[in-house]
């Protein structure tokens, strides 16, 4: 395949419009696909519907020049060689792995591709999967694999804050359903920069995506257990830690936090999980990242029962949530912590409010939001869920804390400085010591 000048990207969000963006920007002839009619609208008036550094100002040339556009019409797809999937998977309540908004993936593109197209799937899936979508398309559109249809998995590593730098940078791990599918997708991702790593099938590149994230989510849950026990042994987690660090090149262990949630991390651990099969079952106990995924959450009811029994019962105190966000200095509240934390002590009959600089005040959300510390006028209690740099200022100077009517402070990430605190406030915290 020459280098392409047309490209449809389907699914405009966190990693499909910097991908687009991205494409866009290198001079290719970009149609981002997209079932949301106001995100379209809003991408072709230059408009990020989310903050990502680099990007507002690359968007804007794009739609300008006339290199980007976006459509809820399938059909563009008729006019391009490369397709690149980012549709959003997720899990069921119950932990399953929940593809159903790719599985129209095949009905909506087969009746337009064109002979020699190369689909690209960047969507987080089981093992297994882009091999049957593939076998789908073909039946469908009538087009041969390896032959005249080329589809092939590159899982998508970039994070939010640095998605269009780490698009330039990051290696691209390329496994296709077959060696020219491979050969073909790695030509198109090296185009993004960064090194391209070939792997030897679409179900090893699947399975790549999912460990990044199971084996950081061990980690982390390493560290929830071990604040656990700091905090019955009256042990500072975060001191212990950082001493072991200290030096040490053997240990790498990450500091405890009250919440590990986020889009990939909540997700891809289960669907890892569910690739094992029946192997679970077989030998009697689940896996090391599921395990360390039940650790992590566990941070969160233990909080909470924390500040129950510091406030003798949370219902009818005032609670600020510092931190809506999944993690520090972004916009993205999906599977945060911080809001299954504003529930939590919602259905505990608590009045509960959110210190959330990232958010704007008039968006709705199910509590009242604050950019500052006026939030804490007459609250019982305050817990840190996100390092966000308004929190890191604020703890040098923390004002408003004389207003607060029972002083406590949950610190979820360790960044409070208790020296700093008037001698009323109370200030306790995830591995911080009984």
């Amino acid at each position: 395949m020459e280098t392409p000048a047309n490209v449809c990207v389907i699914g405009g969000g966190r990693i499909g419009l910097p991908i687009s963006v991205s494409l866009a920007k290198r001079g290719m002839n970009v149609k981002l696909l997209d079932i949301d009619e106001n995100r379209c609208k809003a991408v072709n008036e230059s408009k990020s519907p989310f903050y990502e550094p680099e990007m507002q100002e690359a968007l804007e040339f794009s739609v300008k020049e006339g290199y980007l556009s976006a459509t809820t019409d399938p059909s563009c797809v008729a006019k391009c060689e490369v397709i690149i999937s980012a549709i959003g998977t997720g899990i069921t309540n119950s932990g399953e792995p929940d593809i159903e908004s790719i599985r129209n993936l095949s009905e909506m593109i087969s009746p337009h591709l064109k002979s020699g197209s190369l689909l690209i799937l960047k969507t987080t899936l089981p093992i297994g999967s882009t091999r049957k979508i593939a076998e789908n398309i073909a039946q469908n559109s009538g087009f041969v694999l390896e032959l005249d249809l080329f589809v092939a998995f590159s899982p998508e590593r970039i994070v939010e804050g640095k998605a269009m730098e780490e698009l330039r940078s990051l290696p691209k791990i390329v496994g296709g359903v077959g060696p020219k599918s491979t050969k073909i997708a790695s030509k198109f991702m090296g185009g993004f920069g960064g090194k391209v790593v070939q792997v030897s099938s679409s179900e090893t590149a699947e399975m790549c995506k999912l460990i990044d994230n199971a084996y950081r989510m061990t980690r982390f849950g390493f560290s929830s257990d071990v604040a656990l026990v700091a905090s019955q042994n009256g042990i500072n987690a975060y001191e212990a830690i950082k001493a072991s660090n200290l030096d040490y090149e053997r240990n790498n262990i990450p500091l405890p936090s009250v919440g590990v949630s986020g889009y990939c991390l909540t997700k891809d651990p289960h669907y890892l999980e569910a690739s094992g099969g029946g192997i679970w079952e077989k030998r009697g106990f689940n896996s090391t990242w599921i395990n360390a995924r039940k650790s992590a959450d566990y941070q969160l009811e233990h909080a909470i029962e924390e500040i129950g029994e510091s406030l003798t019962g949370v219902s009818g105190k005032i609670i600020v949530i510092a931190g809506l966000t999944y993690k520090e200095n972004v916009d993205d509240i999906r599977e945060s912590h911080g809001i299954y934390l504003s529930k939590r002590f919602l259905e505990l009959d608590a009045e509960v409010r959110s210190w959330e600089p990232n958010l704007p005040i008039g968006r709705d959300l199910h509590i009242e939001n604050f950019h500052d510390e006026s939030c804490l006028d007459g609250a019982d209690g305050v817990i840190f869920t996100v390092p966000h740099k308004e929190f890191i200022e604020w703890r040098d100077d923390p004002k408003g804390v004389e207003s607060m009517r029972n002083g406590l402070i949950f610190d979820g990430w360790g960044i409070i400085q208790e020296e700093k605190m008037p001698n009323e406030i109370v200030v306790k915290g995830t591995g911080k010591g009984i």
